[in-house]
């Protein structure tokens, strides 16, 4: 390791995303100096990297309002349509907003160690491209989104689901030009832990297996994410939590910081794996798209137990349930800005940010238009008011609801059935109110079953604890009913809810009406409901019907395609087997019955090569598997390998499946997500000069090239390249570690241990022998000037200058050297600026360079008008690519093939033995 160096600042924030950007904006903007730490090469997070450039739900005010307007200028120089705002508008406006205000912005940077001291955080060590630094702070926030920091730290989270930890599905997103917009697909691609190195590193690849399949239907796609679309990571325990009766009621915070809009946006269809409350309000009555006002409070900024740190984000306190509607990018704007004030406010009070006045807060955020004045004085909130009826205009709660119950019984069967009967199922639980019981139950009888009023008064029933409607349930089961309260996809039929509503009451008057549906082979999401009915009556029944349930359990166990039929959001299939089969061995073992069934699930899961599997059966199973969730942070042993080649340059990858062929167990320790960076992240397409040769690995990945369309002879396609690199390391038995740094190694015995440093803190590998980065490129490195390179997109053909490849490099007035290139596509064409040496070593002055490039381009014609700039690399040219102006050199010709020959040449010094 080299020599640890060491900066100060006021305010640290780790994570420049989505409430991060913002968190160190506000800061800065009250006064304090702000260090902004971000592990990838450009600001924005999910917005900007991860693909989603669109509003979804979420409140308005604050920063995000200016940084909109100043997003939409720079979008209007770029040109083009987008959906929703440009994600590269606002890549650059968020490091010019930095760089206004002084923000040391360091990139390409990664958190793998938290310093604390006797009076709490006082600031972490960051490997940066230049080395490993020390960064001290008198208030360090974490907007990691997962709690990294916290998690360091030795602060507590709750992880996914209660049943088996299971996250939210994420996303995987490719961007591409549709009907004349720029735009993105996005569509889940499964499950993830985010906090297992190996599983993320899995994630990519599955990923990116989608995006193979959207091009193989024809889809154009200009560039993917850096990053994975995690919707859900850990949640802090803090000094308050966000329960589900603040949520729907929008009950009123007197530490309120920020307000949030959503709805509870669980993206997964296997809903009878979610909690009661899940079940209830998405799968029986079809709420999922019900949008609800919520307070967000300071405490849930505080971690437990940890002084001087907050969280912005949505890893702030709050229950699961809740927390599905508490992400949303606008409000997670808002807590950024509200987490970058206190901290700055705190620092001039002389306190901790928990010591801080929360008034002293909260009038400042009044001022900064993150909160309303009438948010710190409301005494109602606004879900629950009716719109029409007896009650209309009137708001109620859970304690005042019981003086209303005949009104509110009025309400079942209405488009306001929802707010019914949450009051009455919270408010005469609490209450008593006995006399709403006769009128349900006689709604049981006798009612149009189209309009829904007997199903919401056997909802409320059940919410009361009341058997009354048993018999209805049973015989809307045995008639295989198929009304649903909602057309929403995620809302089951009435006879597959009612096994949620006898869950609900722990009746096991359902078992044989759930043995004989299990016999039908429902399908997967169905099944899940029929299982969670089980399992929630087993201890109530007796040994022959124990036996009885699990006969049919392990008969359904057997059907053909089990959970193969299942959907992801985006209708993608993925299967839900392991799920199901966990479920099932979790039933059977519980009931006593064919004990080494289930064992043999279980066993399974502890070698899946899938991160989350192992935790559901760790979860599900106890004692069955080795999984990261409830664990505290350690130093992990991510596995033993003959060699261990560090990069994902071109050099790197040919070099580490070179050695792979040759039968060696190689790992590849991949510092980003991307293979073949000098393509994949710095645009670098031009390959000539290679072919097919005698050499094992290269003609594999030429002929790679060729199938994925990736390579025209000419040039390389970015995308398909990217494709074509997954594919060509797992031809050659190569295991790809995604996001890992190298820290530090040394020799133990015979072998070398590598410390690594990742998201997640440390971890280690042992390998016979390391192989630093072949060719030079690909690893962690300095910063240096170079070439940035912007895709850039057209209706029309671009035209080609008279060499049929090159314009020249042009001068521009600002001294920026600019040409362009044409892409592999004819509607596609390539920007490449340069900028004076006095410009480089700042954080982001290639892309803020854009919006002045584009625009000359413009003012002399240069570019036709329908042309827009859809993306900007992920990094800079290789120091030293670019040749010098106007010498009529293009060293990128040879480039690639010079990489492949270096890739050999270190594989070729490593001995058989």
């Amino acid at each position: 390791m080299s020599q640890l160096h060491a900066v100060q600042a006021d305010v640290l924030v780790v994570g420049g995303g989505t409430a991060g950007c913002v968190a160190a904006i506000a800061a800065a903007e009250e006064g304090a100096r702000v260090i902004l730490v971000e592990s990838d090469t450009a600001l924005g997070g999910v917005a900007t990297r991860g693909g989603i450039h669109r509003y979804y739900y979420g409140s308005p005010g604050g920063l995000q309002e200016g940084i909109d307007r100043r997003t939409a200028e720079a979008a209007a120089v770029f040109g083009g349509k987008t959906k929703g705002f440009h994600p590269d508008a606002k890549r650059v406006v968020l490091a010019a907003l930095c760089r206004e205000l002084g923000i040391g912005v360091w990139l390409d940077s990664v958190v793998y160690e938290v310093i604390k001291e006797a009076d709490g955080v006082a600031g972490v060590l960051l490997l940066t491209p230049a080395g490993p630094l020390e960064v001290r702070a008198g208030v360090t926030i974490d907007s990691t989104g997962n709690a990294h920091l916290v998690r360091m730290a030795g602060g507590k989270l709750r992880h996914g689901r209660q049943l088996d930890g299971i996250y939210h599905n994420y996303s995987f997103i490719p961007r591409r030009v549709l009907d004349g917009e720029i735009g993105y697909d996005n569509l889940d691609a499964g499950w993830v832990d985010p906090y297992d190195p190996w599983d993320v590193s899995r994630a990519f690849i599955r990923g990116r297996e989608w995006v193979r399949q959207g091009v193989e239907q024809g889809a154009r796609y200009f560039a993917v994410s850096s990053m994975l679309g995690v919707r859900e990571g850990g949640l802090i325990e803090g000094d308050a939590t966000i329960v589900l009766r603040d949520y729907i009621e929008d009950r009123p915070s007197p530490e309120v910081i920020a307000r949030s809009y959503s709805h509870l946006d669980n993206h997964g269809f296997d809903t009878g794996n979610e909690s009661e409350f899940s079940q209830l309000w998405i799968a029986v009555m079809g709420l999922f798209v019900k949008g609800l006002w919520c307070d967000i409070p300071y405490g849930a900024l505080l971690p437990k137990g940890l002084e001087r740190l907050l969280v912005a984000g949505r890893a702030l306190s709050a229950e699961r349930d809740v927390s599905m509607g508490i992400r949303m990018q606008k409000d997670m704007h808002k807590t950024g800005e509200a987490a970058g004030v206190a901290a700055a406010l705190s620092l001039k009070a002389d306190c901790t940010p928990r010591q801080l006045d929360r008034s002293l807060l909260q009038k400042r955020l009044v001022e900064r238009g993150v909160l309303e004045q009438e948010d710190l004085q409301r005494s109602t909130g606004r879900n629950l008011r009716f719109r029409q009826g007896d009650l209309a205009g009137l708001e109620l709660d859970g304690d005042k609801a019981v003086r209303y119950s005949e009104q509110l019984a009025g309400y079942l069967g209405t488009e306001e059935s929802w707010k019914a009967v949450w009051l009455l199922g919270r408010s005469s639980a609490a209450a008593g109110g006995p006399e709403i019981i006769p009128l349900l139950a006689g709604k049981l009888e006798g009612e149009d079953e189209a309009a829904g009023g007997a199903f919401c008064s056997a909802i409320t029933l059940a919410m009361l604890g009341r058997e009354e409607p048993v018999p209805y349930l049973l015989g809307l089961i045995a008639a295989r009913d198929s009304n649903k309260l909602s057309n929403h996809p995620k809302c089951v039929p009435f006879w597959v809810a009612s096994f949620v509503l006898l869950r609900m009451l722990r009746s096991p008057a359902g078992l044989k009406e759930a043995v004989i549906a299990l016999a039908e082979q429902p399908g997967a999401v169905h099944s899940t409901f029929l299982l969670d009915y089980l399992s929630s009556v087993l201890r109530l029944l007796s040994r022959e019907q124990r036996a009885e349930a699990a006969a049919a359990v392990k008969a359904w166990l057997g059907s053909a395609g089990l959970g193969e039929d299942y959907r992801m959001h985006g209708d993608r299939p993925e299967s839900l087997r392991w799920s199901l089969e966990l479920r099932a061995a979790a039933f059977l073992s519980q009931a006593g019955e064919d004990d080494k069934l289930s064992m043999n699930i279980a066993a399974a899961s502890v070698s899946d090569s899938r991160g989350y599997v192992r935790n559901a059966a760790a979860r599900l199973i106890p004692g069955s598997a080795a999984g990261t969730l409830d664990k505290e942070p350690a130093v992990p042993l991510l596995g033993t390998f003959d060699l261990a080649v560090i990069g994902a340059g071109t050099a790197a990858v040919i070099c580490a499946a070179a050695l792979g062929l040759r039968g060696k167990r190689v790992v590849l320790l991949a510092p980003g997500s991307a293979l073949l960076t000098e393509v994949t992240r710095c645009r670098v397409t031009a390959f000539q000069g290679a072919a097919e040769q005698e050499d094992h690995a290269v003609s594999r990945l030429i002929r790679l090239l060729r199938r994925e369309g990736a390579w025209n002879g000419a040039q390389l396609e970015p995308v398909r390249t990217q494709l074509a690199a997954d594919r060509f390391l797992e031809e050659a038995g190569v295991s790809a570690l995604y996001e890992a740094r190298t820290l530090r190694s040394w020799k133990e015995g015979e072998r070398q241990a590598v410390e690594l440093a990742t998201k997640n803190g440390r971890c280690i590998i042992y390998a016979g022998e390391l192989v630093p980065a072949a060719g030079g490129y690909g690893s962690t490195r300095p910063a240096a000037p170079g070439t940035l390179t912007a895709v850039l997109t057209c209706t029309e053909p671009f035209g080609q200058e008279a060499d049929g490849r090159w314009s020249p490099w042009l001068w521009t007035a600002s001294r920026l050297l600019l040409r362009l290139r044409p892409g592999y596509y004819p509607e596609e064409a390539y920007l490449d600026i340069r900028w004076p040496e006095e410009a480089a070593g700042t954080a982001a002055s290639g892309e803020l360079l854009m919006v002045p490039a584009v625009g000359e381009l413009r003012r002399q014609g240069r570019i036709p008008d329908t042309a827009a700039l859809a993306y900007i690399a992920d990094d800079v040219w290789p120091e030293g690519l670019s040749g010098e102006a106007g010498s009529g050199l293009n060293p990128e010709d040879t480039f690639i093939a010079d990489q492949i020959t270096a890739g050999l040449a270190a594989a070729a010094r490593l001995p058989d033995h």
